[in-house]
This record gives C-alpha cells, structure tokens and sequence, in this order.
C-alpha cells in the first residue's frame, strides 16, 4: 500500500504544488487548509502528517499537540516560511519529526518523509520485545521511548545498578530510523577515572 500524507496548510496553491509533487513520488495525499479539519479528516489510516506552523484559527504546533494525544505514534513534519532556530528546538524536543523552512527544498523533503515513514514502518512491538512489564507507569516510559526513537536528540537514562537502562536504551535505538546501524553499550563504571 501507498504511504498515506495528509497535507495541512492554509496557502491553497503551496497545498497544490505539495500534493502534486508528492502524488508523483507515489504518496496517497489528502489535503486540508486548517488545523480544525485535519482534525476532523484524521484517521488511523495517515501515516504521516505535513503542516504548516503558522495558520488562521489553530497552529502547526496546537495540531501537533493535538495529534500526539490522539495518535502518539504519528509523525508530523512542520513546515514554516517564518521559522527561527529557536522555534526548530522547541518543535523537536516536543517530538515533532521534522521543521523545514519555505521555500521548501525538494530533496530535503523527501529525505525527512522518508526519514519519518521509516520510523513507522518497524513491525510493532518488536523493538520492545526484550522489556517485560505490566507496569502502568513503565507502558507509559516505553510509549514515552518509541515517541522520542524517531527524533534526532540525545536521551539521558538514569537508575540504580540493574534497572534496566541498557535494555531501556537498546528499545529506543531498535525503535529508531538508526536501528542498522550498531547499537555500542558502555559500562561507564567500568571505566578508570
């Protein structure tokens, strides 16, 4: 099946320009010029959300928060022509996928839809398979983990001596667009000062 991209922006001709070039790459592509309607068109079925930050009504960033609670393990890219480095950080440590500046770059976009299908696609459950728990509070640290796998930023793991860290850290990086690649543990109280 085609990888479903629902395009969220209140610039009718860019949402045009966006839909073609992306229908040609072989996406499946609704369109919606609010954050409202996204809202109501959302379903299980997208498998990755593209919107604008700056909108009439609700924001990129509001429908974000929106959709992290309805569908955590969707992945949204935003797209700006207003953005700062400031805001970038702010979006990503808050889980957004991606934040590209307009004039949007082609190969960049593709890249990044790439990037954020493929953070989906591992089989579900999988990248958790060596954490047994039925703990409440610990489903929500995994579902916490999955949701930040798919970003580019550092995570810091703390807990006593045989808590789980390295299993904690060997979930995230499974989960993660970097999952071919090496995943190296290091016992850092091993280490000489």
């Amino acid at each position: 099946m085609k990888p479903h991209i629902l395009l969220v922006d209140d610039d009718s001709s860019l949402l045009k320009l966006l839909s073609m070039r992306l229908a040609a790459f072989g996406f499946e592509i609704s369109c919606t010029e609010s954050a409202e309607e996204a809202l109501e068109k959302i379903s299980d079925k997208v498998d990755l959300v593209v919107t604008d930050l700056r909108m009439e009504g609700m924001d990129g960033m509001a429908l974000f928060t929106q959709l992290q609670r309805l569908y955590p393990q969707l992945p949204v890219i935003i797209i700006t022509a207003h953005g700062s480095i400031p805001e970038a950080v702010t979006a990503t440590q808050q889980g957004v996928f991606g934040f590209l500046t307009k004039p949007i770059d082609r190969d960049q976009l593709m890249q990044t839809i790439d990037a954020a299908l493929a953070s989906t696609s591992r089989s579900e459950g999988t990248w958790r398979e060596n954490i047994i728990s039925r703990s409440l509070t610990m489903e929500q640290i995994l579902q916490e983990a999955e949701q930040i796998s798919g970003s580019d930023v550092s995570v810091l793991i703390t807990g006593s001596s045989g808590s789980g860290k390295e299993l904690l850290a060997n979930a995230i990086h499974k989960a993660s667009p970097r999952q071919k690649k090496p995943f190296i543990a290091i016992n850092c109280g091993a280490l000489p000062e």
